[in-house]
């Protein structure tokens, strides 16, 4: 009797259980053989699915990521709230996901350390996971001065001083715990507020 082995269902337990391992132990600390073991298969048969280690991370990262971007995506498609809104829900949810994946973070951090200590140059695989965010707000910007709901003179300036504000929220978590999400939270509100409304 020949069993019947879902292919899809075993990719995403690997992930699922890597994810939950890179969290415990940091990138370095988790080898193709933890994770065997804590998915209950031979080492081999992971091979299948993902080619290395690296591979394995970058898909854990899509799949954390992905459901930000479902989130995401939910508030944009509203129509009923203010592009000016949008932009500070936005960001919200992306504070609150940062700071309750905080021990993930490091381990994101941990990764990029290690890959940038092997010369392999890192902006692209940071680009890669955060052009969508920079884009999304800088059209939400320009949307927000269009409608006269801000002042937004270089929608891809204030765009960058938004995300940079995740970014200094990112090391914060990760390395000196001094800013907290409610922190985040207000000091993005404030700056949407500096931007002003049109009168």
């Amino acid at each position: 009797m020949t069993i019947s082995v879902d292919h899809d269902r075993r990719r995403l337990d690997i992930l699922e259980q890597a994810f939950f391992l890179f969290a415990e132990s940091g990138y370095r600390g988790v080898t193709y053989q933890k994770i065997a073991d804590r998915c209950g298969i031979s080492r081999t048969s992971i091979y299948r699915y993902f080619q290395n280690k690296e591979q394995i991370f970058d898909f854990a990262i899509k799949q954390a990521t992905g459901k930000l971007n479902t989130m995401i995506e939910k508030v944009s498609e509203r129509k009923e709230i203010s592009a000016k809104e949008k932009i500070k829900r936005i960001l919200h949810i992306t504070t609150k996901l940062l700071a309750d994946n905080r021990l993930f973070m490091i381990v994101v951090l941990d990764y990029l350390l290690s890959q940038k200590s092997t010369g392999t140059d890192v902006r692209r695989k940071v680009r890669r996971h955060t052009f969508g965010m920079k884009h999304l707000l800088e059209g939400l910007l320009r949307d927000a001065a269009e409608q006269g709901e801000l002042s937004v003179p270089n929608p891809q300036v204030a765009a960058a001083h938004l995300f940079g504000m995740l970014e200094s929220f990112v090391l914060n978590l990760t390395v000196t715990g001094i800013l907290d999400a409610k922190d985040c939270i207000y000091l993005i509100d404030n700056y949407v507020e500096q931007l002003g409304t049109r009168n």
